[in-house]
């Protein structure tokens, strides 16, 4: 079981400065694969979030603790054929490691009930991956809490596929206690806008591009969850003066 390790910097920012952003990295970057098939390189994301009752998870990211993790559930499609990817994302310090593991989307209800073994054949780096994330969800008692989905622009370095550039807009959120994801439901709101969300993805050391980009632009890195965000949007939180 391998935690794919990156550094996650993230700006809000207006459009205009994302154009002219994206006019900079046009030398470096190309539509990420799977955004290509768009002529807007753009593609939709729909993620179930876990918790506790209490939220706690939401608490420790909203405190900036150093060490802490999201549980959530990913799509791409409505599709009933299309999987679904367990994930485990990891903060330490200012390294984010991830953990993902894809599954029939109908096995979806058995994997959060905690039944063992609920996902049969898969390799077993895989397996151990499903097994942490039921590990941790049993020892935080999470379940389903919210569902958020947005629209993600998406580009790659033409070098180095671990070097990623993304615009995520159109954020939008429901309550969701149900162990399903989905990207189309009228309860979706879209959630009050300050721009959209500028995402630099590496390993390692920045590259220079990036670098270069980020002073001229002036840009100023800022703390986002979309998790957080929902949450306070929604106004679902049991102790909101707490």
């Amino acid at each position: 079981m391998t935690y794919h390790e990156k550094h996650e910097c993230k700006f809000v920012i207006g459009e205009d400065l994302a154009a002219r952003l994206l006019r900079r990295f046009a030398p470096f970057v190309e539509p990420d694969p799977f955004a290509a098939r768009s002529p807007t390189h753009s593609y939709s994301i729909a993620s179930l979030y876990l918790d506790d009752d209490c939220h706690t998870l939401y608490r420790e990211t909203l405190a900036g603790l150093p060490h802490r993790f999201k549980l959530r559930v990913r799509g791409y499609s409505d599709d009933p054929a299309s999987p679904v990817f367990l994930e485990i994302k990891r903060r330490h310090d200012r390294v984010v490691q991830k953990l993902r593991c894809p599954i029939d989307r109908a096995l979806l209800p058995a994997v959060l009930a905690g039944v063992p073994d609920a996902v049969p054949g898969l390799p077993p780096s895989k397996q151990a991956a499903l097994r942490d994330f039921q590990r941790l969800q049993q020892m935080r008692g999470a379940a389903p809490q919210v569902l958020v989905r947005y629209e993600r622009e998406a580009y790659v370095a033409r070098d180095d596929a671990d070097l990623r550039v993304t615009f995520d807009r159109r954020l939008a959120a429901m309550p969701e206690s149900a162990p399903v994801v989905r990207l189309q439901d009228r309860r979706y709101a879209l959630l009050p806008r300050r721009g959209l969300v500028l995402e630099l993805k590496f390993t390692g050391r920045c590259p220079a591009w990036m670098l270069d980009a980020v002073q001229a632009c002036e840009l100023h890195r800022t703390s986002f969850s979309k998790y957080c965000r929902s949450l306070d949007s929604l106004h679902v939180l049991p102790f909101a003066d707490a």
